[in-house]
């Protein structure tokens, strides 16, 4: 079987080329061998042979020549959500705080120096997003991403910038690792932290960090919606104490968790 060498040991290229075709599937939302095999740079009697091993286990299914994900990743996908203790106390305070300032508000982890949403709830006002439950987002891009990432050591957000980089999504995307260190030492001076229209144009976002008693961080609650409206409301109403009550509540649920 064939490996590759990696800076952290070897790793199977069979199963590489088998995820990266569950991605490819994933992204496509269902696609043929010949798309597959453009997507994912593929021999096609290879993407073929990974197709039939993956639809005889049951984690594919074809229609005509077109496959897609099956079902089971769903049982997957719940499993991994509700054994997150997060997600459980999580669940109620978003609900509430939705309810109160009529925006989406979310909250997220991080895992392997990336962020992911785990939590949604939808105010009355929400705006219409594909960002969801499972949604993998880069740190420095994000308020809830920036809220976690200024309670990490220097070190730690060093090798996160090693690993990922800083992708710019739109020209308000901070590149620079200084002007980034300088705005979450502002972060953690303030509790709080801003997007303001860094990953999408026009969305603005407050976002407060949940943590341990030993500064542990579990995640990051925050609060997204039209970067007019939302600028106006931290700016004029009680936004910033709602979200740190909310971002308590849920320390305090973990604590019991």
């Amino acid at each position: 079987m064939a490996t590759s060498n990696t800076d952290e040991g070897k790793r199977i290229d069979a199963v590489v080329k088998t995820l990266d075709i569950l991605e490819a599937l994933w992204q496509a939302e269902g696609a043929g061998v010949t798309a597959l095999t453009e997507r994912t740079g593929l021999a096609k009697s290879t993407v073929h042979a990974h197709l039939t091993t993956l639809r005889s286990k049951g984690y594919v299914v074809q229609e005509g020549d077109e496959y897609r994900l099956s079902l089971r990743f769903l049982s997957f996908g719940e499993h991994v959500k509700h054994a997150e203790p997060l997600y459980a106390a999580s669940d109620g305070p978003i609900d509430d705080l939705a309810e109160q300032v009529g925006e989406r508000v979310l909250c997220s982890t991080h895992q392997n120096g990336l962020g992911t949403i785990i939590n949604v709830s939808e105010g009355t006002r929400s705006f219409t997003s594909d960002i969801d439950v499972g949604t993998h987002t880069y740190l420095h891009s994000s308020a809830g991403g920036k809220a976690m990432l200024a309670h990490f050591s220097d070190e730690r957000v060093n090798e996160i910038i090693d690993e990922w980089g800083l992708p710019t999504f739109t020209d308000e995307t901070i590149t620079d690792p200084d002007v980034l260190f300088d705005e979450l030492a502002a972060i953690r001076e303030e509790g709080v932290a801003y997007h303001r229209g860094e990953y999408i144009q026009g969305i603005g976002a407050i976002a407060a960090p949940i943590l341990d008693t030993d500064g542990t961080v579990y995640g990051a609650v925050t609060v997204a919606g039209p970067e007019h409206r939302l600028t106006n409301e931290w700016e004029e109403n009680d936004l910033r104490t709602q979200l740190l009550s909310t971002a308590n509540t849920i320390e305090v649920n973990m604590m019991f968790s």
